[in-house]
């Protein structure tokens, strides 16, 4: 029986070594993606790249090529855009559909109204702020901390009292 028990921990041990040698592989594997899409990024900019210096090649060698100053303009401009058929048309500013902005929400809902804050109001939280901060200047020592034994539910009881004082 005892020599039972040795070999299932034995078993038990090589499970253990396993988990560990998966884990190990899959984060290998995770290196690995990460490195294949790593080259892969860099292949497509470098491909991009050439492909702007082709074409800036083309452009500059090309002796038969004139650029006046208004097509230099709207070369430069990124808001133009040039169509297959070498129609100059302006790129749209909307990133969705044309009919997207129908369903946008604040067009939508109605318009919420503005509140108005009345003058008793103000009045009444410029007391509350000298109150709270009177309460807070009797109950917390210099470091800002609450003294022994005292609450923020005492600082605010002291407050309401110290506003019906103010409010006489």
């Amino acid at each position: 029986m005892v020599r039972g028990v040795r070999e299932f921990r034995e078993d038990f041990r090589n499970d253990r070594r396993r988990e560990e040698e998966n884990s190990d592989s899959r984060r290998e594997d995770q290196r690995r993606d990460e490195m294949m899409r790593a080259m892969e990024e860099s292949d497509r900019q470098r491909r991009e790249d050439e492909r702007r210096q082709d074409a800036l090649r083309i452009v500059m060698n090309d002796d038969a090529i004139e650029i006046s100053s208004e097509e230099r303009k709207l070369i430069n401009n990124p808001e133009m855009k040039m169509m297959d058929d070498g129609s100059i048309v302006r790129k749209s500013s909307s990133k969705g559909s044309a009919f997207a902005g129908q369903f946008r929400l604040d067009k939508l809902l109605p318009k919420a109204k503005k509140t108005v804050r009345k003058k008793a109001r103000k009045e009444l939280d410029k007391l509350q702020a000298e109150a709270f901060r009177q309460a807070n200047k009797l109950l917390r020592t210099k470091t800002g901390k609450l003294r022994k034994g005292v609450t923020q539910s005492d600082v605010a009881k002291r407050a309401q009292k110290i506003l019906k004082r103010l409010r006489k």
